[in-house]
C-alpha cells in the first residue's frame, strides 16, 4: 500500500485554510511560501470572506471549489476549534490528505479537541501530519521532471529559505528543527532533500515517515529529531530494517527528566530512559547526535563521503595547533591516530623538504604552501597506504587569503589570478580523491565559505567544517556508520531477524 505521504509532500493540488491579506500570520507566511518556492500545483485559498489571497482566487468553502477539479491535500492553519468541521467539509469534498498546522490538542491536554479531530478523520479516512506542526520541504517533487525541479520545490514552512538539494531527509517532532536549520545548512553547503514536521502524530508518526523515506528514491541518509517514540517496537523493527541501505541520525531529547518534562509541554511527549534509547540505537544501527550541530553534521557527512574501511585516521596539517588538538579529540572519542611505520615515514620526508616538518602522524608540513603537496602528492600517498583509514586536514586557504593581504599591504603583490587557476585544477582532482580511494577525507577552514577555496570544495561535494571539533566527529559518525554495518552484517550472516 502506497504510503500516504507519498500524495501529502507531492500534491498536484492544495485546499489552503488560514492565509488572508495580513502577512504577519502564520498561515499567509505560509502560503507566500508555498508560491515563492516555485510549487508548480494548483491552490485554492479557502476564507470565509475573500474573494482573493495572494492574487489567488478565493472560495467561501472547499464545497465551492468547482466539483470537477480535484484536491489532493488540505492545509489548515487556523484555530483548533475551527479544524473539526473544516475536516469534515474536505472529506465530504472527497479529499483524503492534510496537514494540520494548528496547536491546542494534546500538547495543552485539550482531550476533547483531540478526540473530536480523531473522530472526524477516521470518518473519513483521513491521513494527516498534525496537528501542532510547521508542515514540511520537498525539494524533490515527485511528478515533476527533475530538470526542472531545482526551481520547482514546495516549503509549506514559514522560513524563506530553498536549501540546496541533497541526499538529506530529516522528520522531526520540533517545527523549528524542520525548517529553522535552513538558516545554518549554507554555511556548509547541506542539501536537503525533504524535511517532515510531524507535530503531535496524532495519525502520522515517525514509523511512517522512516517507512516512507525507505522507498524514496532521492532520499540517501534520514535525520530524525524525536521527543517520544510512541510505537517503540514497531520502530525499533522498521528503523532496523531501514538501516542497512539507509544511514539513520537521531537526536533523542526526552531521555533526562528535565527534557521529558519540556516534551510534554511541547507536544504532549511521554519521555522514555535516555539508556534504552542509547541501546535500541546501537541494535537497530542508528547513528546517535547528541545536539542539534552533530544531527546536521552527521547526516551531511553520511550524505558526501564514503565509509572508511576501519577507525585508523591520519591528520594532515600545516599549522601544529590544530593537529595536535584534532589528534587529541580522535582518541578520546575511541579511533586511533597510529605512528606510521619507518617506511612511510621515509616517504613522506623524500617529499615534504620542510626541515622541521613532523612525519611520524601527525603530518605537519609548518606553513608551507605547496598546493601540490597539500592537495595532490600527500593525500594520495597517505590514503593509498594500507596505515589509514582516513584523514583530518588542517589548512584549507585559497586565493581569498592573498586578496586579503594585497587589500591591506599595497606595496604586496601576489599573482592572484594565476594561483586561483592552479588551486581550481587541483582543488577539483582533491575534491575526488575520498570517492576515488575509497577513504574519506575531512577538513577545518575557520575562514568558512568566506574563502574561495572552501566554497569551491564545498561545491564539489567535499566536507569542509569550520572548526576542528565538527571535523572529528563527523569522521566518529562514519566510523559508527562502519560498526553499524557491521553489527548488521553479523546478524544477517546468523540469520537473525
Amino acid at each position: 500500500m502506497p504510503s500516504p505521504l507519498e500524495t501529502i509532500l507531492n500534491p498536484r493540488s492544495i485546499a489552503f485554510y488560514g492565509a488572508n491579506a495580513a502577512v504577519t500570520t502564520m498561515g499567509t507566511t505560509q502560503l507566500l511560501e508555498i508560491i515563492a518556492a516555485g510549487y508548480p500545483g494548483r491552490i485554492y485559498p479557502i476564507h470565509p470572506s475573500l474573494d482573493s489571497v495572494l492574487g489567488l482566487k478565493a472560495y467561501k468553502s472547499v464545497k465551492d471549489v468547482p466539483a470537477g477539479e480535484s484536491i489532493d491535500l488540505a492545509f489548515i492553519v487556523i484555530p483548533a476549534k475551527y479544524v473539526p468541521g473544516v475536516l469534515d467539509e474536505c472529506g465530504q469534498r472527497g479529499i483524503k490528505h492534510a496537514v494540520v498546522i494548528s496547536a491546542g490538542f494534546r500538547e495543552i491536554e485539550n482531550q476533547a479537541a483531540n478526540d473530536a479531530l480523531i473522530e472526524v478523520t477516521r470518518k473519513h479516512g483521513i491521513r494527516f501530519i498534525g496537528p501542532n506542526c510547521i508542515g514540511f520541504y520537498n525539494r524533490n517533487i515527485s511528478w515533476v521532471d527533475p530538470a526542472e525541479r531545482a526551481s520547482k520545490a514546495i516549503n509549506t514552512t514559514w522560513i524563506p529559505i530553498n536549501p540546496r538539494n541533497g541526499g538529506v531527509s530529516i522528520a522531526s517532532q520540533s517545527g523549528t528543527f524542520a525548517c529553522h536549520i535552513f538558516l545554518v545548512t549554507p554555511r556548509s553547503n547541506m542539501g536537503i532533500n525533504k524535511t517532515i514536521s510531524v507535530g503531535n502524530e496524532a495519525n502520522i508518526d515517525l514509523v511512517d515517515c522512516l517507512e516512507y523515506l525507505e522507498g524514496d528514491p532521492t532520499t540517501r541518509v534520514i535525520g530524525l529529531y524525536i521527543e517520544e517514540v510512541k510505537r517503540g517496537r514497531e520502530f525499533l523493527r522498521v528503523a532496523s530494517r531501514v538501516a542497512r541501505t539507509k544511514p539513520i541520525v537521531a537526536l533523542y531529547v526526552g531521555g533526562t527528566e528535565a527534557g521529558a518534562r519540556a516534551g510534554k509541554s511541547h507536544t504532549g511527549a511521554l519521555g522514555g530512559n535516555d539508556k534504552v534509547f542509547d541501546a535500541a540505537c546501537k541494535q537497530a544501527g542508528i547513528v546517535r547526535a547528541m545536539n542539534m550541530e552533530e544531527l546536521l553534521d552527521f547526516c551531511y557527512i553520511l550524505d558526501v563521503a564514503p565509509v572508511p574501511p576501519g577507525d585508523r585516521v591520519c591528520i594532515l596539517t600545516n599549522a601544529g595547533g590544530p593537529g595536535v588538538n584534532m589528534s587529541d579529540m580522535v582518541e578520546r572519542v575511541g579511533m586511533a591516530v597510529p605512528v606510521f611505520s619507518a617506511e612511510l615515514q621515509q616517504r613522506l620526508r623524500d617529499k615534504i623538504k620542510i626541515p622541521t616538518a613532523q612525519v611520524r602522524n601527525i603530518v605537519d608540513l609548518t606553513f608551507d604552501i605547496d598546493l601540490e603537496l597539500m592537495y595532490r602528492t600527500l593525500p594520495r600517498m597517505l590514503l593509498k597506504s594500507d596505515e589509514c583509514d582516513g584523514m583530518l586536514v588542517y589548512g584549507i586557504f585559497g586565493w581569498t587569503f592573498f586578496t586579503m593581504l594585497e587589500k591591506q599591504h599595497p606595496l604586496v603583490k601576489v599573482p592572484v589570478d594565476d594561483l586561483k587557476a592552479i588551486q581550481v585544477e587541483l582543488l577539483g582532482h582533491y575534491a575526488k580523491l575520498p570517492h576515488a580511494l575509497g577513504k574519506p577525507i575531512i577538513a577545518v577552514a575557520l575562514a568558512g565559505r568566506e574563502d574561495g577555496a572552501v566554497a569551491i570544495l564545498q561545491d564539489l561535494g567535499f566536507p569542509v567544517f569550520e572548526m576542528p571539533h565538527r571535523a572529528v566527529k563527523a569522521l566518529w559518525a562514519l566510523n559508527e556508520r562502519r560498526r553499524a554495518l557491521g553489527r548488521i552484517n553479523r546478524r544477517g550472516s546468523s540469520g537473525a531477524a
